[in-house]
């Protein structure tokens, strides 16, 4: 009966006796009705072993992984974990297919075919399909229908702001496949703007890799350098850009992409969508359109178009100012374009559906007044459609 007593006592104590951190065995606790307490720290524990990743919390609160390369991984990174804007490809606010080069395609996205040609375009996916996990709905196509003759860039985004992930490590991953092996150049590039004395572009890459004729998700670190000793353009328009970029030999080929992802850490995590509302609000500070969002720029409609009037003109030459303002507060001041509302640039159309000069006027990041010139009488409106480009 002593003897167990004596056990009773002794698991007691052993239980009030806190267990040290390494002792933690997930499994158990996760199963658990209860809770576990780790201490924050100050800086990166010592890294793990091979294959292996550390658990714990910086001293802001901020939950981390550490891997045995020494990499922090930040754990809570939904949401706005991804550093690029349409990376889904789900906004094509500019149209569905392109054949100019050096030109924008899929909101934030550029598409370029050096000397050769080609056409840039949507592509639907397959209801059910499992290639490409998520039930996306769209994917990127470059179909290139005649050959470069040197290097040149297939894809890039410019993400605002020269300190974007400045010393620390990034991850860029992506769904691929071509109708052919084919091999291309990866690079994050950190440009520091223009005006002043900016300092020179700084090239991180190049990262080889051979794309296959089937779905496949690719990954690829990068440690992108320090800002220390660098200066930054006067003009508010430095960036950090990566680049997708053909390599020889050069040929006529197919590439598609899906799940764009660049994030902070060594590791790339599920891709992940926000919503729709708030991918559109962060692409409008770069473009932004008074079209319906499946209408391509340039058409004839009447749908959403922006008008304004006065009665009581003379004959003798009066202008009709309207203001638009922006969906969006943009990066800068916008490139505006006008079309009418049977679809020709640089015109708006009157009350008696003629297409009449029009120009922009007073633009900031806000809005934008269109001024009409006219010389018929009374009762005079004037209507038509805007775009809006603040690209870097």
């Amino acid at each position: 009966m002593v003897k167990s007593y004596l056990s009773l006592i002794l698991i007691v104590l052993i239980g009030l006796v806190p267990l040290p951190a390494s002792a933690i065995k997930y499994k158990g606790d996760l199963e658990t009705d209860g809770s576990i307490t780790l201490p924050e720290q100050s800086v990166a524990p010592a890294s793990p072993a091979s294959g292996k990743h550390k658990l714990y919390f910086k001293d802001d609160g901020a939950a981390y992984s550490l891997d045995s390369a020494g990499n922090e991984n930040p754990i809570d990174r939904a949401g706005f974990k991804n550093y690029l804007i349409n990376g889904g490809f789900r906004l094509w606010q500019r149209g569905a297919s392109f054949t100019s080069n050096n030109a924008y395609g899929a909101d934030r996205w550029q598409h370029a075919y050096g000397d050769g040609t080609g056409t840039t375009s949507r592509q639907p996916f397959a209801l059910g399909q499992t290639a490409v996990p998520g039930e996306p709905r769209y994917y990127w196509r470059h179909n290139r229908t005649a050959a470069a003759t040197s290097t040149n860039t297939v894809i890039r985004q410019r993400i605002e702001g020269v300190r974007t992930l400045a010393d620390a490590m990034a991850v860029w991953s992506f769904y691929g496949k071509c109708d052919l092996t084919r091999t291309f150049n990866l690079f994050i590039s950190q440009n520091f703007g223009t005006g002043g004395l900016p300092s020179s572009t700084v090239v991180t890459g190049p990262i080889t890799f051979n794309c296959g004729t089937t779905w496949s998700r690719h990954q690829f670190p990068f440690s992108i350098p320090s800002l220390a000793g660098k200066t930054v353009g006067t003009n508010g328009n430095d960036y950090v850009e990566i680049v997708l970029q053909e390599a020889g030999s050069f040929a006529t080929f197919t590439l598609d992409l899906a799940h764009v992802q660049l994030e902070k850490g060594s590791v790339a995590t599920p891709f992940h969508y926000r919503p729709m509302g708030m991918e559109l609000d962060l692409a409008q500070r770069y473009y932004s359109k008074t079209y319906n969002f499946e209408t391509d720029p340039g058409t004839a409609t009447s749908a959403g178009y922006v008008e304004g009037g006065a009665s009581g003109l003379t004959s003798g030459g009066h202008a009709i100012r309207v203001r638009w303002s922006f969906p969006a507060r943009m990066r800068m001041s916008p490139n505006i374009n006008l079309y009418s509302l049977n679809g020709t640039s640089g015109k708006w159309t009157d009350a008696s559906n003629t297409d009449q000069t029009a120009t922009p006027q007073r633009t900031g990041q806000m809005g934008t007044n269109i001024e009409v010139s006219l010389t018929s009488a009374s009762d005079v409106r004037v209507g038509g459609h805007i775009t809006a480009d603040a690209e870097l």
